[in-house]
Formats: structure tokens, C-alpha cells, sequence
């Protein structure tokens, strides 16, 4: 049975005229073909759902950052190779398995073949290349060396995604512990407990301080977990809702970079980010300011986001972007390597230098967290199942010495 589909779509007649519509048929490329067939030239193409149907589509075919690394490699040896662009955007549309990155593509071909440049075909999908990515492939179409910027960007997403996979592998251990632990203390709170309680109750013996703490644990548990749930729900809605005011948002940004080893991480994956997007853009050929601009709208914390922006002014203003980088939220090495890049024209190896740096020091740091986390993890383990091997021993043994 075949499936008929709406597609909408945008298309251009001889005239220049531009029309927009709907159109219906079994799959895109059908839907494409009718539109030809009335003489317009199509521009973008995309099939009609509901809002429910889109988020959930965005949900389970979103598009993922390995993704996107894997499509600009083969897009950047296919250009490099000497392939016309329009050419490897159909031979990369055809072999996605990823029904958004496919239609994204299939649409991206069309305007490239409309006239329009990839960078600007590119930009009507802001959720799947970023801003920085867009940027990097403008930079290159202007002057002439895409297919090398392809190459860089590809390189650089690369060395992202690797760095990215060694925080969250470090991470894995201490999570899956935890996850475990909370598992563990809802089954003897919810399962083993109750049962317990109703052999002690019938019992005249004085039961232990321990086994009481755990009882009204327990209680507290069973009756009031709704009102647990209420908190929890409620404390993440307001604390995100406050995230997203300019105070709350700056206030838990200097929290987290404050939290013992944890901040030092974030610092460390933030400048890692920082300067390796700085060296890519720098060595695109993309302007001083203009690069500020673009690395201050990708940074995450609010702390840095706002040291770029007041650099930007400053840089602006005509003066040296090393002596805008204070020394209070950035290292000293970082304004005085940059002083060196500036002085000798090589600021985006300098960049790159430093990225590699702060790649390593973030590699020591998460291995130093987990090899901290580690120890603590298991006394706390061992603490609990001691509290809770004694609250249930000492009860059974007092009513098996009192007979």
C-alpha cells in the first residue's frame, strides 16, 4: 500500500516569480518531479506534518554531532576531489539513513541549484549546522578554498567529538555506581523494609536507633513520595526557569566553576573549545572581530560569554585582544600566547597550540575526578550497606537472645 504524503514547498517559475504551496505524492523526489512538470524551479521541499508529528520526528531522527563530523569528511574529500557541489550533496543525501538529515540535504541540493551558495543553504537549518559551521563554509566559498576549510573543519570536528567521547567515557563509572545505589535504596525502602517492620511490630522488643531512622525513613518514603516528586519537579522547573533570567543564569555559572575539581573541569573543556574554535575560524581567514563575535555566542557559560562580549567591545575600540583576556577568568598563558600570535602573524597556530594544551589538561583533570570519585563512591557504598546491615541485624538479634 502506498502511502501518500503532503509536501510543501517554495519554488521559482522562468519569470522569478516565486510560489509557494502544497503538493501531494508518495515520496519527495515524485513530489519534486510534479512541480517540474509545471515548469517552476524548486527552492526548498519539505513534507507537511503536525506539530506533535514534528517534535516527535525531531526527536527520533534527530541529528547527532558524529553525524554531522561523518557527512563533512566525505563532503570535504568529494570537494576536494574535484566533484561539483551540487553532486556530493545528492550522493551524501542518498546514502543517509537519517530521514531529517536526508530531506535537510535533498532540500539543500535544490537551492544550490537555484543559485544559492551552500553557506547560505546551510543556514536554513540552524539546528543541524550551527552558526560557527556556516561561518567556516561562507569563509571558504568567498575565497576560494572550500574544499580545504571542508578538510579543517572536519579535522576539527573530529578532534571535538574524540574529546568529548574521553569525558563522558571517564564519567560512565561514578554515574552507573550512583544510578545503582539509588536503584538499590528504593527497592529495601519500598520491598524489603515494610516487611521487616511488620515482624518488629510484633515484637515487644526495644528496637535500635538505626532500625528506627531507617522505619521512619521508610514511613516517609511510602507516604509521602508524592510530595518528594512535587519537590524534586517543582525545585528543576524554577531553578531552569531562573536559568533562563540574566542573574539566575550568571549566578549558577559562577557556581559550578566554584565547585571544587568539577569547575576546574569545566574551565579546562571551555577554554579547549574556545581556542580550538578561535584557531578554526582565525584560519579560515574569518576577522578578529568577527570570530569574538561568533565563539561568544557558542560559549555555554555565562562567565566567559560575557569576557568575550566586553573583549569584543574592546577589540572594537582598536585595542589588542590579548590585553582584553583578564587574567580573573582566563590563564595568564592564554594572553600572552596570543600576544605572541599577534606579534608574529601566527595567531591561529597559536590557537591551535593552546586548544591541544587544554585538551591535555582537561584529559589529566577528568581522570584525576575519577580516580577521586572512585574512593568516595565506595566509602559511601560501604557506609550505606554497613547502616543497613546493622538496622536490620540488630533487631533479629535481640529477638533471638530475648527467647
Amino acid at each position: 500500500m502506498i502511502v501518500i504524503m503532503e509536501f510543501n514547498y517554495k519554488a521559482k517559475d522562468m519569470q522569478g516569480n516565486e510560489h509557494i504551496g502544497s503538493v501531494q505524492s508518495p515520496d519527495v523526489r515524485s513530489a519534486a518531479s510534479t512541480i517540474r512538470k509545471e515548469g517552476l524551479i524548486v527552492i526548498s521541499l519539505s513534507p507537511r506534518k503536525s506539530s506533535i508529528n514534528r517534535s516527535l520526528d525531531r526527536f527520533i531522527n534527530r541529528v547527532g554531532f558524529s553525524e554531522i563530523v561523518i557527512l563533512t569528511r566525505q563532503l570535504a574529500t568529494m570537494v576536494s576531489s574535484g566533484l561539483v557541489l551540487s553532486e556530493a550533496v545528492d550522493i551524501l543525501e542518498d546514502q543517509q539513513t537519517n530521514k531529517t538529515l536526508k530531506t535537510a540535504l535533498y532540500d539543500i541540493s535544490q537551492n544550490i541549484k537555484g543559485g544559492l551558495t551552500l553557506a547560505q543553504a546551510l543556514s536554513k537549518y540552524p539546528d543541524i549546522f550551527p552558526n560557527l559551521y556556516v561561518n567556516l563554509v561562507k569563509a571558504g566559498e568567498v575565497s576560494g578554498k572550500l574544499d580545504s576549510i571542508l578538510l579543517q573543519l572536519a579535522d576539527g570536528l573530529e578532534k571535538q567529538r574524540e574529546f568529548q567521547a574521553k569525558i563522558k567515557g571517564a564519567m560512565i563509572y561514578p554515574v552507573v555506581v550512583l544510578s545503582m545505589m539509588m536503584v538499590v535504596l528504593i527497592i529495601m525502602m519500598v520491598f524489603v523494609i515494610p516487611k521487616l517492620l511488620t515482624l518488629y511490630q510484633q515484637s515487644t522488643i526495644e528496637l535500635p536507633l538505626p532500625t528506627k531512622i531507617l522505619i521512619f525513613t521508610s514511613n516517609l518514603f511510602m507516604g509521602y513520595w508524592w510530595l518528594g516528586l512535587i519537590i524534586l519537579i517543582g525545585g528543576y522547573v524554577g531553578i531552569h526557569r531562573w536559568k533562563q533570567t540574566p542573574e539566575g543564569n550568571l549566578f549558577l555559572g559562577k557556581l559550578f566553576l566554584k565547585i571544587p575539581i568539577v569547575g576546574k573541569v569545566i574551565t579546562t573543556v571551555t577554554l579547549t573549545n574556545f581556542n580550538r574554535t578561535f584557531g578554526l575560524l582565525t584560519s579560515a581567514g574569518i576577522p578578529l572581530l568577527d570570530s569574538i563575535g561568533i565563539v561568544s555566542n557558542l560559549a555555554d557559560n555565562p562567565v566567559f560569554k560575557n569576557a568575550l562580549k566586553e573583549s569584543y567591545s574592546g577589540v572594537e575600540k582598536g585595542l589588542p585582544f590579548s590585553s582584553l583576556l583578564t587574567a580573573n577568568i582566563f590563564p595568564k598563558i592564554i594572553s600572552q600566547m596570543v600576544k605572541v600570535g599577534e606579534e608574529t602573524g601566527k595567531v591561529d597556530e597559536i590557537f591551535f597550540k593552546l586548544a591541544d594544551y587544554f585538551e591535555s589538561e582537561s584529559d589529566h583533570l577528568v581522570k584525576n575526578l575519577t580516580v577521586a570519585i572512585e574512593p568516595i563512591v565506595l566509602i559511601l557504598l560501604g557506609v550505606g550497606v554497613a547502616f543497613l546491615v546493622i538496622s536490620i541485624i540488630l533487631p533479629i538479634y535481640k529477638l533471638t537472645t530475648s527467647f
